[in-house]
């Protein structure tokens, strides 16, 4: 696949991009081919989102099509069955491969995250490439996978990376097709043959795409302005080993959804069509908390905190009832992000790592 100057160009600004391709070996390597033409493997960092085939393959096809391995490289393998992939190809002991419930997307959310902000700085061009949403929508309804890829795509504008989001347009009727690309900046189209391609703008209104999402039920806090999590954390390291006053409360209508019906997709897509490119601002012009999940808001809320609040306090920052925040720092608490130390009549909240060494802590005087 050759790129020409204006159409590198017009990717290298982009922030999402979706890549209408068939679900074929040759759809594959244009995936693949697109991701070396943005950014040489040499100074990128790559995390690659793979549902069917596992990891190995990726990197027996890249090997095959490209040769030289990117710089830095994370699998999130979403796809609970074992898998042995090509005979004799190896996952190279510096590439990390996380694996979640493809029925469960927003599980991707937070290995991606980490990743993103682990290359922030180290001087690559960090791409993410989906592989993909046909596959995603057999796991999951069309909503679901409409509210992920919402939350995801501006994740990946924030970390100031670029997104390729692989889709079969054969597959999916065109209604499924336009109601997706407001989220993109842009279109690549290939041929079946893989021999023509065409690079097309995007022009979606992200408002829209946000009253979307919180016309249905989600366990995701959705505020409509837009930015991510790693605005907030930027701002907020430098203070993670000092005393900080406490944030202020949140909007609690941000964490619940609307009460209106769900649209149609062809209402939706209408409703999208007007307003102004989701690239009309920079990431550091984005609002600090939007587009949290509730995990995020809750660690966001303990960094401010220097890594250790009562639980009781995490209650009254997020407006949710008791028993809401109990079920969220229990699944918080399995999945090793903070940890819990009964003193008193309370509990106190740690962020992993700032867990006191002993369960008899200095903190232990300190109750709800």
């Amino acid at each position: 696949m050759n790129i020409d100057t204006s159409d590198r160009r017009q990717l290298e600004e982009s922030s999402n991009v979706l890549l209408l391709a068939p679900l074929t070996p040759t759809g594959n390597r244009a995936c693949l081919e697109l991701l070396a033409s943005t950014a040489s493997p040499a100074e990128a960092n790559i995390a690659a989102v793979t549902y069917t085939p596992p990891p190995e393959t990726w990197i027996s096809d890249w090997r095959t099509h490209i040769e030289e391995l990117p710089a830095e490289l994370a699998f999130i393998h979403a796809n609970t069955v074992e898998t042995s992939g090509d005979e004799g190809t190896e996952i190279p002991s510096d590439v990390s491969v996380a694996r979640v419930d493809p029925n469960q997307p927003m599980d991707i959310i937070a290995p991606l995250s980490e990743q993103l902000t682990r290359w922030k700085d180290n001087g690559n061009q960090t791409l993410v490439s989906v592989q993909t949403l046909t596959i995603l929508l057999e796991y999951v309804d069309f909503d679901t996978a409409f509210r992920y890829l919402h939350i995801l795509t501006h994740r990946v504008q924030a970390a100031d990376a670029i997104g390729f989001y692989h889709m079969d347009p054969d597959i999916h009727d065109e209604e499924t097709i336009n109601t997706l690309k407001p989220l993109f900046d842009a279109v690549v189209e290939v041929s079946d043959d893989g021999e023509q391609w065409s690079v097309t703008e995007t022009y979606g209104d992200r408002t829209a795409t946000s009253e979307h999402v919180q016309t249905h039920d989600t366990d995701v806090s959705i505020p409509d302005s837009e930015g991510g999590l790693f605005a907030s954390i930027r701002d907020s390291l430098s203070g993670v080993f000092s005393d900080q006053a406490g944030p202020q409360p949140s909007d609690p209508a941000t964490s619940g959804s609307s009460a209106g019906q769900p649209e149609a997709a062809g209402e939706t897509g209408a409703a999208r069509s007007a307003g102004g490119s989701a690239r009309d601002s920079g990431v550091d012009d984005l609002p600090e908390e939007a587009m949290l999940t509730d995990e995020d808001r809750i660690r966001e809320l303990l960094t401010q905190y220097g890594g250790r609040m009562k639980q009781a306090d995490v209650t009254e920052e997020t407006d949710w009832s008791k028993s809401t925040v109990s079920r969220k720092l229990s699944k918080m608490e399995e999945k090793g992000l903070i940890t819990r130390v009964q003193v008193g009549r309370g509990n106190l909240v740690f962020l992993s790592g700032y867990e006191p060494e002993t369960a008899k802590s200095p903190f232990e005087q300190e109750t709800d």
